[in-house]
């Protein structure tokens, strides 16, 4: 029996009937999920919300439609004064994970100072990216996301750097590299940066950004997604703090990310044999290091298969795993997923 004939809607002011209902039993919680009708009345407590979480630190998730290209999204009224009252409180903030348009945004660059440990964050542009630092600068936690997209604004990034003295997980997919320009991080320990521009970059961001937040040590894990010279990358790794080679057993120290323990390197145009082996030979001149798992891509199907001894010697190491993502090409077997292959 459908609980909304028997208890009418109306009575229960605050939103609450489905989720009382639900707990009878599983029969009520099956008919209360399916009745349109219960969940039609929206009520949002949100004054006494706030006032009842006292002095506790704060974990808010606001997603509202974000305007992209010609699509239309919903009236900004209601999430502006749903946001303007949470900011009231932007003093008790811990973690957030927002996806906002333009407007919200807006509000959130008005608040001059926010204890955020951890924001994960949908913003509409790459302006307003660069100037998160400077209301977060005590994060621990930061994944931004630009959408794809998104319409361009031209910004220029202040020579003045923001510190992040607490930062230790970076995850940006951005149209550019500038905001680690931006920033110094002198505590990170993982780096995720994903570029969707097609242009070509230089790896020199990437070095500066490293060397100027001092972090070299600190940093174990790095991903990157984006279009450069690899020998750009193998250059910057392959630096050595000690000299080159005498003999089979000395050790060379990397001067850059010494202690990297996870890398992660795709290109969105197909790797060709020689940038695969180049930077295959840096990798297992750091497997003697600290450097445990590496993931390579797009290679070609056939360079793949020149490739399987070596990295059969590769993955012989004690817990080292290498591998190579593959370019999905027309007429191969696969059913359209990712393919991810690893021979050891």
């Amino acid at each position: 029996m459908d609980p909304s004939t028997v208890l009418p809607v109306e009575s229960f002011d605050l939103s609450d009937g489905p989720w009382v209902l639900g707990r009878v039993n599983s029969a009520w919680r099956s008919v209360t999920v399916s009745s349109k009708f219960l969940w039609s009345t929206i009520v949002i407590l949100d004054i006494p919300w706030l006032v009842r979480s006292g002095d506790a630190p704060l974990s808010i998730t606001l997603s509202v439609h974000i305007k992209i290209a010609h699509h239309q999204r919903l009236s900004d009224s209601a999430s502006r004064s749903l946001f303007s009252l949470l900011s009231t409180q932007s003093h008790r903030w811990q973690s957030m994970n927002l996806k906002a348009h333009t407007s919200i945004w807006e509000d959130f660059m008005q608040i001059s100072h926010s204890p955020l440990h951890s924001l994960h964050a949908i913003v509409p542009d790459d302006s307003t990216l660069l100037q998160i630092p400077r209301i977060c600068p005590n994060v621990v936690d930061l994944t931004l996301r630009v959408p794809k997209l998104a319409n361009y604004r031209a910004f220029t990034v202040s020579p003045a750097h923001v510190e992040m003295p607490f930062l230790q997980h970076l995850d940006i997919k951005s149209h550019h590299i500038d905001f680690l320009e931006a920033i110094t991080a002198t505590r990170l320990r993982s780096l995720r940066f994903e570029n969707f521009s097609g242009h070509s970059r230089s790896c020199s961001p990437l070095l500066r950004f490293i060397e100027r937040s001092q972090c070299s040590n600190s940093l174990t894990e790095l991903d990157l997604f984006w279009s450069c010279d690899c020998r750009d990358l193998v250059a910057m790794l392959s630096r050595a703090s000690s000299p080159p080679y005498t003999n089979s057993n000395q050790r060379i120290v990397p001067s850059v990310l010494p202690n990297l323990r996870t890398l992660s390197f795709l290109n969105p145009e197909i790797l060709c044999d020689t940038d695969v082996n180049l930077i295959l030979d840096m990798v297992e001149s750091r497997i003697v290091g600290q450097l445990r798992h590496v993931c390579l891509g797009l290679v070609d199907w056939d360079v793949m298969r020149k490739l399987k001894g070596r990295l059969s010697f590769l993955n012989a190491f004690p817990d080292v795993d290498v591998e190579l993502r593959p370019a999905l090409l027309a007429g191969g077997d696969y059913d359209g997923g990712k393919v991810v292959l690893i021979w050891s």
